[in-house]
């Protein structure tokens, strides 16, 4: 956690030395998100299922000009797993590992109501690690649905990558408030790189065959999320809209 500190406060004064004259945020952001796997199941009743979780944490902001930002953050992020059956309504999920995400992004803004409002886009690139690298587990659950039995067992396996690269597209809306501080609802998918997770899963229905499958993490997510931010670079210099 001391090199992630230092490489972020490198940053940051890098960032306000190239443009000083304009404005710098700090803020918070959080965000519900949906994780992604790939499933293959040499059967035919495996199924994805949400897997809800989040993630939260701080960032810094530099605006270059009116239209581009460079951003920092970082942040925590969970990440679930979980099994679900098309013969079953129900489905299992439990959290998976966590991991520190160190976002690097550019941003642009379109103005679209008297600056007030700006259509904001970001493209970047996320450094993470996995906190839970090299643990792993297995369980199995015998589920009943509408007269049908289903028995499943699998072994989870983190121990793919301790690294772990995603890049980041986002959308959304940036609003001004207060004539300084900035409130952004937005939606952001982060493709994944490398293999993080993977499900090895086995299962009958109604005592049949057993059936295999797997599923597979990168740590893809998908994410709905808010955040704050409020300008610290009157601190040091005179700001400009």
């Amino acid at each position: 956690m001391t090199k992630i500190t230092l490489t972020i406060l490198l940053l940051v004064v890098t960032l306000t030395t190239i443009s000083a004259q304009n404005r710098t945020y700090i803020g918070a952001e959080a965000a519900v998100t949906h994780d992604i796997y790939e499933i293959a199941d040499y059967g035919t009743e495996l199924k994805e299922i949400p897997l809800i979780n989040g993630l939260w944490g701080l960032n810094i902001r530099q605006d270059l000009n009116k239209k581009v930002f460079l951003e920092i953050g970082l942040l925590r992020k969970y990440y679930n797993e979980g099994i679900g059956f098309k013969t079953s309504g129900g489905y299992s999920e439990t959290n998976a590992i966590t991991a520190w995400l160190i976002p690097l992004r550019l941003g642009t803004r379109m103005n679209l109501n008297k600056e007030k409002i700006h259509l904001v886009s970001v493209l970047g690139l996320v450094y993470g690690i996995n906190s839970d690298y090299g643990y792993g587990g297995g369980s199995g659950f015998e589920k009943v649905s509408g007269g049908d039995s289903i028995y499943y067992s699998y072994t989870s396996y983190y121990n793919f990558s301790k690294r772990l690269p995603l890049i980041q597209a986002g959308l959304g809306l940036e609003f001004k408030l207060f004539q300084t501080a900035l409130l952004s609802l937005s939606t952001n998918y982060y493709a994944g790189l490398k293999k993080l997770i993977q499900q090895d899963i086995t299962y009958t229905v109604n005592n049949g065959l057993e059936q295999r499958g797997t599923a597979i993490s990168k740590g893809d997510t998908f994410g709905l999320g808010v955040a704050l931010k409020y300008p610290i670079s009157s601190i040091w210099t005179k700001t400009k809209d």
